[in-house]
């Protein structure tokens, strides 16, 4: 054989081996697939199941406005990769991996410590209080948390399947959402939940197109995918989620973000009960100064903005490019993210207004709020 032929051997047989693991991702999964509410129902009964495994997610959400919410910034606008192994909601462990470092975080009923395998520092939090309002953080994005409030309001019509795919390496059925709400930002979410126990193994979450704005058309990519690369529905045992602060390590109490100080624990009587035709909600303890409405994946929330925070929040969206000057105020989207900031000359002070909405539909919230005004 020569040298040439050898090469060209060589050549197809790599060829083969990058191929292969499309080849097998691509290769029909067999099997009938249940209806569209019945996937639904399965997944919402697998909400309690345990897990573990390598999930990546990738957001395409360029926040704005950063100022104090730099994670935030990168956990929605770029690449999280997380290594996790989830009993149940109080008692789990997940490693989100970084090019400058680890995090490791290992919630209890007793609270969370994450570990900053970098700095060799352990911050420790008391659990959360029921209905507390938090940032988020990186395990909210895994599939199975992020399908779980996204499709927490669907219902069977807004439901179709999708075809069947494997999934780190197992047996996905799909199920698709489109939300009915004529001003909702989000055209459409695509779920894959693994066949052998109905646990989210993918999401895909679309904000509506520029160009379909006006229509359900979805935007090419993702505003937010996350998926699972290695996947187990097996229950990991007590000693791989156990955690203690390793010698010399510094430990510290971290306060909560007090996402009440700028709005204030003040009832706001003033807001209407309802908007857009979503009914007005009831707030967690210590915010019932912000108003929230909505149903599904149709969310918004209202409050007013003291003056010196509403000032330094119009400087810094004037600054941001895609910003719209509407006649209710200074607004903009980030993927299927709404953010208004209110005219007071419209609303009779400055409110802040974000949601799933389209530009259209924070207008729409803004007229609503206008002294005696409806929507």
């Amino acid at each position: 054989m020569t040298a040439r032929r050898r090469w060209a051997v060589v050549t197809a047989l790599v060829t083969l081996l990058v191929l292969l693991p499309l080849a097998v991702r691509a290769f029909p999964v067999a099997g009938a697939q249940a209806s569209a509410p019945d996937l639904l129902a399965r997944i919402r009964a697998a909400a309690d199941h345990p897990f573990a495994g390598y999930a990546e997610t990738t957001g395409s959400l360029a926040l704005p406005v950063t100022t104090g919410l730099g994670d935030v910034a990168s956990l929605l606008g770029g690449r999280t990769q997380q290594r996790v192994w989830w009993r149940g909601a109080q008692d789990w462990r997940a490693d989100t991996l970084s090019a400058t470092g680890e995090l490791s975080a290992r919630t209890s009923p007793a609270g969370t410590q994450v570990f900053d395998f970098e700095d060799t520092d352990v911050a420790r939090t008391g659990p959360d209080p029921a209905g507390a309002v938090r940032l988020p953080r990186a395990t909210d994005t895994l599939p199975p948390l992020l399908a779980a409030r996204l499709l927490s309001g669907a219902t069977s019509p807004q439901v179709s399947t999708l075809p069947s795919r494997r999934v780190a390496g197992r047996a996905a059925d799909g199920l698709r959402l489109r939300p009915d709400e004529p001003l909702s930002s989000i055209a459409q979410v695509d779920v894959w939940a693994d066949r052998a126990s109905g646990v989210p193994v993918l999401v895909e979450a679309y904000a509506r197109s520029a160009a379909g704005a006006a229509t359900s058309r979805a935007s090419t990519t993702p505003a937010i995918s996350s998926t699972f690369l290695d996947f187990s529905d097996s229950t990991p045992g007590e000693q791989v989620v156990a955690f203690s602060p390793p010698p010399g390590a510094r430990v510290f109490d971290r306060r909560r973000l007090d996402l009440a100080q700028a709005i204030g624990r003040v009832p706001d009587t003033a807001l209407p009960a309802t908007l857009l035709g979503f009914p007005r909600v009831g707030s967690p303890p210590g915010l019932e100064g912000i108003g929230q409405y909505g149903r599904g994946v149709t969310q918004l929330a209202v409050g007013e903005l003291p003056d010196r925070v509403a000032g330094s929040l119009r400087e810094q969206l004037r600054a941001v490019v895609g910003v719209a000057a509407l006649p209710e105020g200074l607004a903009v989207t980030v993927g299927p993210v709404g953010l208004l900031v209110t005219d007071p000359r419209v609303t009779g002070r400055t409110l802040l207004v974000t949601g799933t909405l389209t530009p259209e539909g924070l207008a729409r919230v803004a007229q609503g709020l206008r002294p005696g005004g409806t929507s």
